[in-house]
Order: structure tokens, then sequence, then C-alpha cells
């Protein structure tokens, strides 16, 4: 048994295509928190680009007892992102501790 447990955090930074405003914006930015919460087990908040309407930077975090699996976690949450629908994934910076 390991006494070690590692967070894996991932910064993303998206554009939202097709938007024409911030609460069109704000439907899309909670349906896909919502969808990675509940899918791929993950914490998410959106902390950047607040007031624009056609880009958003979310932060996702996960813990775990592998290195592995946190970072297989991320990734296949980040691959979620990259094809959702509407959203354009720009850059991502992935980090585990």
């Amino acid at each position: 048994m390991s006494d070690r447990f590692f967070v894996g955090r991932c910064d993303l930074d998206l554009h939202i295509e097709n938007c024409q405003s911030l609460k069109e914006k704000r439907r899309i930015v909670v349906s896909l928190k919502e969808k990675l919460k509940n899918r791929h087990n993950v914490a998410i908040c959106e902390f950047g680009d607040l007031s624009l309407w056609q880009r958003t930077q979310l932060g996702m975090v996960t813990c775990g007892n592998s290195r592995q699996h946190v970072d297989s976690s991320l990734r296949t949450a980040l691959n979620y992102v990259e094809n959702f629908r509407g959203v354009s994934l720009l850059n991502y910076d992935i980090t585990i501790i």
C-alpha cells in the first residue's frame, strides 16, 4: 500500500465558437463543466476571461494514488473537451504533483 497520493491540474484556454452574448457563453460553459464533472470525476472552475463572449479559461483538478491514473484521467477529460461541440481548445497545461 502506498502512502502517497498525486494531484493533477489542467489549465484550459478555450474559444467558444459563434457565441454572441455572455448569456450564451454561460450556457455552453455550464454545460461543459457539468458534463466533465459527471463523466470524468474532476473538479472544475472558470477562472479567466469572464467578461469576454468567445473566450474562457477553465481549471480542472483530480487526485489519485497513482501518477499514471491521474494523468490518464486528465487526458481523457481533455480529449472530451477537444471534441465538445462549439468549443475549440486553444492551449492547455497539465501539472501533476
